[in-house]
Order: C-alpha cells, then structure tokens, then sequence
C-alpha cells in the first residue's frame, strides 16, 4: 500500500513537458516571432489545464514581438484574468500542494510576471495609438505593486516599477497632461534612485531631460533649479511642432528557473538507508552582460542619432523577487518533503517486520528512495521568452516621414523601417532583440 502511495507520488512530481521550446528557441534566435507563435499555439495541449497563464503569457508576448498587438492584448488580457482569479484562491490551493506538488497547482505566476502583463499592454495600446488605455494598463502596474507590498509587510524590494513609471509619463505627455507627466517622472527618478542599488539599473538621461523641461514648461523654478543643478542640463523651450519617437528594444534571453535539490542518506547498522530529499527552484541568467544599441533617424534636412540605455534589468529583478520569496517556498517544500520521508520511512519498516535482513534493507530502501526521490520536482514552470533587459532611447523630431534605423553594439542591424511624426504626437516603435 505504501509502496502505491510512493508511486503516485513520484507521478504527481511530473512537471510539463518543455520539448518543443527547442523550436521557439530556434525561431527566436532567427528572429521569426510570428512563426515562434505558432509554435507556441500548436503546443496549447502540451501546456495542460494547469499552465494556461503561461500558454497566454507566452503566446502574447511572441506575437507582441511579432506586431500582431490586438491578438497579443487579447492572450494578456486572458492570462491577466485568470492570474487574478488564482490570486484570490492562492490560500486555499497553497494547503493541498503541502502534500502534493507545486506542479500540480495551476500556475499562478510570478509577482512581476504580473506586473509585465500591463506594461506589455500598455506598450501594446501605446503601439496602437490608444493612449488612454496604455494609461489605464500603466497605472495597474502600481496597484498591483502596493498589494503585493503589503502582503509581505514592505519587505520586498520590487515596490514599485521606475520603468513603467517613466513610461506613464511619456504617455501623460502624448495626452496633453504635462502637469501629470512632470509628477510620473518624478516619481520615475525617486523609483530609478532605488533601481540602482536593487537592480543595478541607473536613470536614463532621457528621463532627466525630461524632468528639466517639464518642469521648465510648467514654470516650476524651485524644481527647475533643482534639477538643473542636479543633472548639469539648461533647460531650452523645445521647439514648437515636434513629435517623440520612443524607441524600445527587448535584448537577450530572460532568466530560467532550474531545480536545486538537496539530498542527504543515512545507512543504519540494519542496512536501511534513511534519505531526506527536498526540491526548490531558483532562476538563473542566460546572459550576463547588457547590450547597448545605436538608434540613427534620417529624414529632410534632418539627421539624428541616440544611445539605447537600460530602463528595466528583468533578469535582475526576477532573481531578486523569487530570492525573497524564496524563504515561503522552503517552508512549503519541506513540509511536502517531510510529509514523502515519513511515509517512505515507514514503508521501510513494513519490509523490515517481513525480511530483516541488511541486504533486504538496504535494496527496500534503494526502492523506496528512488520512488521518493523521483517524486520531489521543484516547480520551474516560468515565462520562457522575456528578454534579459529593455532598453529605451527618445528622440524629438519635426513632423515628416524618417528612416529609423537600429544597430546592436556590434554593428549588427536589428531594425530598419520607416516612421511618420506628427507634431504633438508619440510614435512608439517595438524592436525584438531576442537572440
């Protein structure tokens, strides 16, 4: 009977099959999002019932890659409901998997996995020209934040997202608000003072440049002067009939989670192995460097170049919400894995009161062991195709049609196309970089 509980462990400990990211690896390396979509879709099965937000995370973000950004909201919008529905069963659901396996549970995401939810919406309603809902998608990001941060008594580092902040703030601007869009950069800059310790992410100097003329706009002179001072730029009212081009580039490969298991065996004087096994996940890098990319416009008498600068350091940010987290995660684990070494250790002894024997012993233990061991799998389940990092780079132009054009620190183009400007106006352009 035991020996049956054991197997049905070790088949509870099965996690999804991640075979056919091979394909979107291969697809993403050749830069063919559309086509790593499909992949994706062909796959929804291998998901399983209790992966659909990763399914819809994935899904959404390869074709937000790909340009396809209503059928990308559409999957975000999906994963973003079913995530907050799980959100509010999460208690309940957390006692059944101390005795079962967090593989079993659906899949709830992680804290910033969810938070990236509405920045990709936002950039994807940004991309469409609706600018009140890009707005709308921002402003979650920070309630979102705030209760999160209260579960865990402001302890957490990830309390608020700079980036995202910054990005309102460029929105707040294409709408008109600039008394709005001064107060997100604000907070942007007090969020980026943050981000420099925690995540090793400095403030664009795009922001701070924004933050001067903002504020010159609106005739703020104690925090002109102040900011003035601060960054060393003289403020300059821009020039009438300009439009902003928000250039913003995914780069490399987000991190992974990967199973750190701890293993410790005992042998008695009977020959009995006494064998305690515990399984935690724990994200690690595919890449530990961050690119930098050249941003080129040319147009009618106009020529103009930019520096891409990091604005979000995902991978860092990732690493650090689950090392916090990660303390909740041993103490779930090891009640789950003290509840599989009791019931292996007393299918041990079953055997013992049978055949005494050292050599029986030690092969029931082997056995049972092996069964126990198989059946603790840390849950790696993750959003595979984030990038590393996102970088951005902001450009004022004149109305007109310009040739853009992007290159990585190598030289090597990554986007050439066509943009129009229209005076007053936000132009954001997505360039993947997901190799």
């Amino acid at each position: 009977m035991k020996f049956l509980m054991l197997f049905a462990f070790m088949m509870q400990g099965c996690a999804m099959s991640v075979g056919f990211y091979k394909q979107v690896d291969t697809e993403l390396a050749s830069e063919r999002y559309a086509s790593a979509a499909k992949i994706v879709q062909e796959n929804k099965e291998t998901y399983g019932k209790n992966s659909t937000v990763l399914y819809n995370l994935e899904s959404g973000l390869l074709l937000h890659y790909a340009g396809d950004y209503e059928l990308s909201s559409r999957h975000f919008l999906e994963s973003e409901r079913e995530m907050d529905d799980l959100y509010t069963q999460s208690v309940s659901k957390g006692v059944g998997s101390m005795v079962l396996n967090d593989n079993l549970l659906p899949y709830e995401g992680e804290d910033f996995e969810k938070v990236y939810v509405n920045l990709f919406l936002a950039l994807n309603y940004a991309r469409l020209g609706k600018i009140e809902d890009a707005l709308v998608e921002a402003r979650k990001v920070d309630l979102k934040l705030n209760e999160y941060s209260r579960q865990y008594d402001g302890r957490n580092s990830y309390k608020q997202d700079a980036f995202v902040r910054y990005i309102m703030g460029v929105l707040y601007e294409a709408d008109g608000e600039v008394n709005d869009a001064f107060i997100s950069y604000r907070s942007a800059y007090e969020g980026f003072k943050a981000y420099d310790t925690l995540f090793a992410t400095r403030c664009p100097s795009y922001l701070k440049a924004d933050l001067v003329r903002t504020a010159g706009e609106l005739g703020f002179q104690d925090e002109l002067a102040e900011y003035e001072r601060e960054f060393g730029i003289k403020y300059a009212a821009p020039p009438r009939g300009v439009g902003t081009l928000l250039v913003v580039i995914y780069s490399g490969r987000g991190p992974m989670k990967e199973e750190v298991k701890l293993k410790v065996s005992i042998m008695d004087k009977d020959g009995t192995v006494h064998t305690f096994v515990a399984a935690v996940p724990k994200f690690h890098s595919r890449q530990n460097w961050v690119n930098t990319y050249n941003v080129s416009v040319s147009g009618k008498d106009v020529a103009d170049r930019a520096t891409s600068e990091l604005g979000e350091n995902v991978n860092a940010i990732a690493e650090k919400n689950l090392d916090e987290r990660i303390s909740l995660i041993y103490l779930k684990t090891a009640g789950r894995a003290l509840l599989k070494f009791l019931a292996a250790e007393q299918a041990k002894k079953e055997v013992k009161k049978k055949n005494d024997s050292p050599l029986a012993n030690f092969l029931t233990s082997v056995v049972v062991d092996a069964a126990y061991d198989a059946s603790e799998k840390a849950d790696v389940r993750t959003w595979r195709t984030l990038p590393h990092d996102i970088q951005i780079a902001l450009i004022k132009l004149p109305a007109g049609e310009f040739s853009v054009g992007v290159n990585d620190q190598n030289g090597e183009p990554v986007m050439s196309k066509t943009v129009s400007i229209t005076p007053g106006a936000l132009s954001v352009e997505i360039v993947p970089d997901i190799r």
